[in-house]
Parts: structure tokens; C-alpha cells; sequence
């Protein structure tokens, strides 16, 4: 195992709370040529995001073990940067229209989004249930 000796083994650099926030870490780690990976639950991959990053402890963001204090110096780095930018002042040139009208539906979105929620926690209380009663059966 040459691998494990050269320092090419994965180590967790972080554990985000949920996909996009790795997805952003990983390309913030390889804007400085450092190879990384985020590893998303089966739950993400089923559409219940928050569920399934929650439940299994977060997303993995990994890199080699031979980068990982350049990888923690990076994201260091990269934290000071962001707080220092007042995104208030930030020129994002006019809004878009569409945008706008869409967050004047909000009650209507937001009632949307929590139907979707329940939708995803029903799907997983289900997904759940049906592996207890197939174990219960083998058992």
C-alpha cells in the first residue's frame, strides 16, 4: 500500500451541512490547486438533502492527507476574505424582473417549499418503515 505511505490517503477537511455548501468549499480548495471531493449521503442523492446530511452527520469534503493543513490555511484564508467584503456595497446590476415578481409570491412559494418538505420527510418516515418491517420479517 503505497498509497496510505505517500500521503495519498483521504482525510476530511470539513463536514458541511448540506451539498452546496461542500460543493463551494471544493471549489474554493481547487482555486488554490488543491485536489478535493465531497462525498453526498444516498439520502442527497434521493432529493432529501437535509435529512440525509443531518442524519448521517454532514458531507464529507475531503482532500489527500498531504494537503490537508494547506487545504486548512486555505479555507482560513478564504473565510477572512469573505467577511471582508461588505455585499451591501457590491454592484450586482439591476434586478431581474422575473425575480422580483417571483418574490412578491412568497406566501405562495412558501407554502410550496413546505409541501415539499413534508413530501420528502413522508418519503423517508415510509423508506424507513418498509426497512423495519423487512427486517422485522427476516427476523
Amino acid at each position: 500500500m503505497t498509497g496510505a505511505r505517500d500521503g495519498d490517503s483521504l482525510v476530511t477537511v470539513h463536514l458541511a451541512s448540506t451539498e452546496f455548501e461542500a460543493q463551494t468549499i471544493v471549489a474554493v480548495l481547487v482555486e488554490r490547486e488543491i485536489d478535493a471531493v465531497a462525498f453526498p449521503s444516498a439520502m442527497q442523492t434521493l432529493g432529501l438533502e437535509g435529512i440525509g446530511a443531518q442524519s448521517l452527520g454532514g458531507v464529507p469534503v475531503q482532500v489527500r492527507e498531504r494537503d490537508l493543513e494547506r487545504a486548512k490555511s486555505a479555507l482560513r484564508a478564504n473565510k477572512f476574505l469573505a467577511d471582508s467584503v461588505d455585499w451591501d456595497q457590491v454592484d450586482v446590476g439591476e434586478e431581474d424582473p422575473d425575480a422580483v415578481r417571483l418574490g412578491k409570491r412568497g406566501g405562495f412559494l412558501t407554502f410550496g417549499s413546505t409541501m415539499v418538505a413534508v413530501g420528502k420527510a413522508a418519503v423517508a418516515v415510509i423508506v424507513i418503515l418498509q426497512v423495519v418491517w423487512l427486517v422485522a420479517r427476516c427476523g
